[in-house]
């Protein structure tokens, strides 16, 4: 089955990522007058890319349950936020995430996010999926990052902070 949308083909709501160990990932999003909602979707989005990274984009990652969520104290969302998140557990189909989004103003949310992770098939396509998310993270990483490479430990020397 295939959903055609006037939308985005790519959905993509963080700006760049910025730093990548092994167990975290950081990056950024400017938001513009975006509905406030839209600070969930990119703390997924971070959490889904950074298991893409680890597991070497060989498999579909979607989100299973957002848990613990602080809700926004805003119903416009409109500045620079920082989006880090943190593995707390894992298993072989599963992905438990500490995700926090936060300016450096007045705004921070965060939760829990429950990942699952499944081969690719017919309905997730393998013959287009793993390429294209690596192209979109690897477009995503700041030009400062050293390429790392999938499945591998990242060392913090390897790393640029977000810092801009």
């Amino acid at each position: 089955m295939q959903i055609n949308s006037k939308a985005d083909p790519n959905f993509v709501m963080l700006d760049r990522i910025c730093d990548i160990q092994s167990d975290a990932m950081k990056g950024k999003k400017t938001f513009h007058h975006a509905p406030a909602y839209l600070a969930i979707e990119s703390c997924a989005q971070l959490g889904a890319f950074h298991i893409r990274f680890n597991i070497g984009f060989g498999r579909h990652v979607f989100l299973v349950n957002v848990k613990e969520y602080v809700l926004c104290p805003t119903d416009i969302l409109h500045d620079t936020f920082s989006i880090t998140g943190t593995c707390l557990s894992r298993s072989s189909d599963a992905f438990l995430y500490a995700i926090q989004i936060t300016n450096d103003k007045d705004f921070f949310n965060k939760g829990k996010f429950l990942f699952g992770i499944a081969n690719y098939d017919d309905r997730f396509e393998k013959n287009r999926l793993p390429k294209h998310y690596q192209n979109i993270f690897y477009n995503l990483c700041d030009s400062d990052l050293k390429r790392p490479k999938s499945k591998g430990k990242i060392s913090l020397s390897d790393c640029v902070n977000c810092n801009a």
